[in-house]
């Protein structure tokens, strides 16, 4: 594989990787305190979108895996 692509693929993999950590924070902080501090998106909907966001995350690890393990 080229090593300039496989280079570009685990940057882009790492860096939605901590994006997705950075969202799965701020949620976990309107959670706790009880809604969006807007007052806009229910605790409910919070949930499911730490819940949906975390499934994101553990696929992007993968492919971070996989990235890393191929030669």
């Amino acid at each position: 594989m080229n090593k300039e692509i496989k280079e570009r693929a685990r940057n882009k993999a790492f860096a939605k990787i901590h994006f997705l950590n950075m969202e799965n924070d701020s949620y976990k902080r309107d959670i706790k305190a009880g809604g969006s501090t807007d007052g806009r998106i229910s605790l409910e909907m919070l949930k499911q979108c730490l819940s949906s966001n975390t499934k994101e995350l553990l696929t992007w690890q993968y492919i971070a895996q996989l990235i890393e393990t191929n030669e």
